[in-house]
């Protein structure tokens, strides 16, 4: 609707009454001639309506054949203005110099978007792509993407894919995080299978390598238990690549220590705000530099301005201070425990993940203003880890 009406504007139309006894006949008569009208109205004896500039001079012969008055009543659009606007020359030079400054700030980038983050923050992924030249305000065809893509990569390990969309004024960043890979030794290097804890051995597999113990064997952490050297028919040593599994039965102890008096932050109920402007990539702090009291609170939130749905390169960033106090808290014995327990069911998990615990011992006591807890383990686990054989090469 507000497209058709900005071409009625564009193209010039009038308002004009009719009044006379056959009025109904001399709209057949329009329709007939396919005239269109609109914003028709009945006032008394008068018919109010709108039609093309154009097509007014073709009413004057209707109205003769019906025997209807009509008068015009108003003139709208551009056509009409033309003489006015001419004489007022600043209005079509600024109106040229808003089309030009549209058409060359079209050619920058104003925004960047990112998406597809979760431990990443967008903060740090926009810091990273900014270093290689990225940012509000470079220009658009100058963006070499493929090369940009390389050099982000370079600069974040934990991203294993970014693309740079472009859209418009805007760059639109996608991409996919690195998955945790657990450390393994390559395959073509030598190495040993040595025991992660120390434990008697209950069952081995072994894939490779030279058997060091056998099953129902003593061993301590960091002793050889599968050899990746071996011999050939001649006596000669052979450095292979070892592989086992070895279950052991181990006894483990995680020890915690969780402190009787604690420091406590409270808010005090005292706030403080700082406002930046971020333009092209620079921060205008809008505050007086005042120092804020420590200990407090930070929360930052930004939004872009926008014009017709557009990002512009200006962005609003507030700083909220959250002022607190800090005091001393000493806890009792039983909230002591439960804070170490927490912790202690951590430190199980980590440690003896994929472990089958068969009994847990746990003693607890105060000591030195801190709450010990002890917790002794017996359990069956895979203790079998690789341990890489350097080879000093002649």
């Amino acid at each position: 609707m507000f497209l058709i009406s900005l071409l009625r504007r564009i193209r010039g139309f009038v308002k004009f009454s009719a009044r006379g006894m056959f009025a109904e006949r001399f709209l057949n008569l329009m329709a007939r001639e396919r005239i269109p009208v609109w914003d028709l109205s009945r006032r008394e004896d008068a018919l109010t309506g709108c039609v093309a500039a154009a097509a007014y001079p073709r009413l004057r012969g209707l109205a003769k054949k019906t025997g209807v008055r009509l008068r015009l009543v108003g003139k709208y659009g551009a056509p009409f203005k033309k003489k006015k606007l001419m004489r007022r020359r600043g209005i079509l030079a600024g109106i040229a110099v808003c089309i030009l400054f549209i058409a060359v700030m079209s050619q920058f980038i104003w925004s960047i978007e990112v998406n597809g983050n979760e431990k990443v923050s967008e903060e740090d992924i926009i810091t990273a792509i900014e270093s290689i030249g990225i940012k509000p305000g470079i220009w658009r065809p100058g963006i070499k993407v493929r090369e940009m893509e390389g050099r982000a990569l370079l600069l974040m390990p934990e991203i294993s894919w970014i693309a740079f969309n472009i859209e418009g004024s805007a760059i639109h960043v996608e991409v996919y995080e690195t998955l945790p890979v657990p450390p393994v030794i390559d395959p073509h290097k030598p190495c040993n299978v040595v025991a992660g804890f120390s434990g008697q051995i209950l069952e081995m597999r072994v894939y490779s390598g030279q058997p060091v113990k056998q099953k129902g064997d003593a061993v301590l952490a960091g002793e050889v238990i599968v050899s990746g050297i071996t011999q050939d028919r001649r006596g000669q040593n052979l450095f292979r690549h070892a592989r086992a599994g070895v279950i052991a039965e181990v006894e483990h102890e995680i020890v915690v220590r969780a402190p009787l008096t604690r420091t406590v932050y409270t808010e005090t109920g005292k706030t403080a705000r700082r406002d930046y402007l971020r333009i092209f990539g620079l921060d205008v702090p809008l505050f007086l530099p005042l120092r804020i009291k420590r200990p407090y609170r930070v929360e930052r939130s930004q939004e872009p301005w926008r014009l017709f749905g557009t990002k512009l390169p200006v962005t609003h960033r507030v700083e909220r201070f959250t002022l607190m106090k800090e005091t001393e808290y000493t806890c009792s014995e039983t909230e002591a425990r439960e804070i170490a327990a927490k912790e202690l069911l951590a430190l199980q998990n980590a440690q003896l993940e994929g472990g089958e615990i068969l009994r847990r011992t746990l003693t607890g006591k105060v000591e030195n203003g801190e709450f010990v807890l002890a917790a002794h383990y017996i359990c069956h686990i895979d203790i079998a880890e690789q341990s890489e054989i350097i080879v000093a090469e002649r």
